[in-house]
């Protein structure tokens, strides 16, 4: 097809034929895309507001779908946590004709996963690094001053380095926490120097934080982490000060150049042919990837070789949820047609796609609430293709995970960044966010809609919420489930 094979961005095309109409989404999710099955056809919108505003969906909220985001928010469904409407996923298509509706394939990650032997290794560096440009020069090309994020990894600091080199208008912006885990601003001026960009920096806020706002409250699924709102809060204030149109990332950067501690990279280079040198160089690589004793990973190697051969299983989050939920989840395996590739299993590789999948719930558009398009690059459809078929080894060169993108950029990148081993985090930020506001989330989530349906463990929560340690060692599904519950009072507030 032309479309899927010779262009590229952010679409959902709408096609005719002589037996009916196809709607497709582009692969890479850049553009949303819902609908409603009506009688006589379908009805669909990037914006799942339109739909209810234009009086085709009620805002009801399905509770049937919530334990499937509750353990898995970050496996793309068709199925929307809004009753009667669903989501045509990246990739694919929805075929409308006298005979009824179909979902279909439209683009497959799989077309593009090639033998080993066939992926040219000369120049590959190189190569990614002109398609990297090309891809975030070309979405550069959509906006006339443009903030970019840096967050001090690897990641945003090559979308900055492509942006610098595309000649465009743009700031970059960091934000710090007040922790020394979560000020990331020693490797985001350093990022800026080199490229020659003038940096904003900001903090996180703890007036931004409300809990009965979800993150996510725009989107027919409840996929968000509450104290995103601050991030996104801070960082549009400076977008909007700067007089910016559109705000790029390098969100999706992990997932498309697999960052991964997982040992399945050893399993591809022995099965597509790497050699027992490469074989052995990919097990150290791991080993320090990952940071522990070549004996360690051998034995973690050992234990994986039983799942190998077997099909993927998504494992779900079964933290704090109710004990007949966590029971139904196990027994209904989470899925995905990206996850089923043709012949022999290459394990690696079916990491890699899951990690592609991971990202899509976490590209849309967040920024919506503010009419400022955020803008992912990294997840653009040539970069995917041509990182499909890179070898999952090759991505682990050197003990160093991301390889191939550090070296691409290595010229650039300052050494601070470019040999990076560890990453700042807000989760200080979040920490403490979660005491200043114990009182409160406490109320939300015991006497909120998801304990009051029996969807979670309250007494787990409870206890998460009244230890200091617990709710260092759960934050993470605590915001889950705070934003959760504002998603649910948000939507129910539009029913009324």
């Amino acid at each position: 097809m032309m479309l899927r094979d010779r262009y590229w961005g952010g679409y959902v095309a709408l096609m005719e034929s002589e037996d009916g109409v196809t709607v497709a989404r582009d692969p890479s999710g850049a553009m949303p895309c819902y609908f409603v099955r009506l009688p006589w056809g379908c009805v669909f919108a990037s914006d799942a507001d339109l739909l209810v505003e234009a009086g085709l969906v009620k805002p009801v909220v399905n509770w049937s779908q919530l334990p499937r985001y509750l353990a898995a928010k970050e496996l793309p469904s068709p199925l929307t946590a809004i009753e009667a409407l669903e989501e045509l996923l990246p990739g694919s298509a929805i075929h409308m004709s006298q005979a009824g509706q179909s979902v279909e394939p439209f683009w497959s990650p799989w077309d593009y996963v090639v033998p080993a032997e066939r992926w040219d290794h000369e120049g590959a560096a190189d190569r990614l690094r002109r398609l990297v440009d090309h891809c975030v020069a070309s979405w550069a090309s959509t906006a006339s001053r443009i903030t970019a994020t840096l967050s001090g990894g690897l990641d945003s600091s090559i979308v900055a380095a492509a942006l610098a080199r595309s000649q465009s208008q743009f700031e970059c912006a960091t934000l710090a926490t007040s922790d020394r885990m979560g000020d990331e601003r020693e490797y985001a001026r350093a990022m800026a120097q080199a490229i020659g960009a003038p940096l904003h920096e900001a903090f996180y806020d703890m007036h931004d934080i409300d809990l009965s706002m979800s993150v996510a409250r725009h989107f027919p699924k409840p996929v968000g982490r509450i104290h995103e709102l601050a991030y996104h809060r801070a960082m549009m204030r400076i977008a909007q000060d700067g007089g910016a149109d559109a705000v790029f990332t390098g969100n999706g950067g992990d997932n498309l150049f697999y960052n991964t501690k997982s040992v399945r990279p050893f399993f591809d280079c022995l099965r597509q042919g790497g050699g027992l040198a490469n074989a052995f160089r990919t097990f150290c690589n791991i080993a320090e990837v990952v940071g522990v004793s070549r004996r360690t990973a051998a034995l973690e190697i050992g234990r994986a070789i039983g799942t190998m051969n077997k099909p993927y299983k998504w494992r779900p989050n079964l933290t704090m949820l109710a004990a007949d939920v966590a029971a139904d989840m196990m027994r209904c395996p989470l899925d995905h047609e990206w996850l089923h590739g043709p012949g022999k299993p290459v394990p690696g590789k079916i990491g890699h796609i899951s990690y592609l999948l991971r990202s899509h719930n976490h590209l849309e558009g967040y920024f919506r609430p503010y009419d400022m398009p955020l803008i992912n690059p990294l997840m653009s459809q040539p970069l995917m293709e041509w990182m499909l078929a890179v070898p999952t080894w090759v991505m682990l060169d050197g003990g160093r995970d991301r390889a191939l993108a550090r070296k691409a950029y290595g010229d650039i990148l300052p050494p601070i960044i470019a040999d990076r081993r560890i990453k700042g985090s807000p989760g200080g930020f979040a920490i403490s966010a979660l005491r200043h506001h114990a009182a409160e989330a406490r109320t939300r989530l015991l006497e909120g809609e998801l304990s009051r349906r029996q969807l979670i463990d309250r007494y787990a929560v409870e206890a998460a919420l009244g230890r200091v340690e617990g709710i260092e060692e759960h934050y993470v599904r605590l915001l889950d489930l705070l934003d959760m519950e504002a998603w649910i009072g948000n939507w129910q507030a539009k029913l009324s």
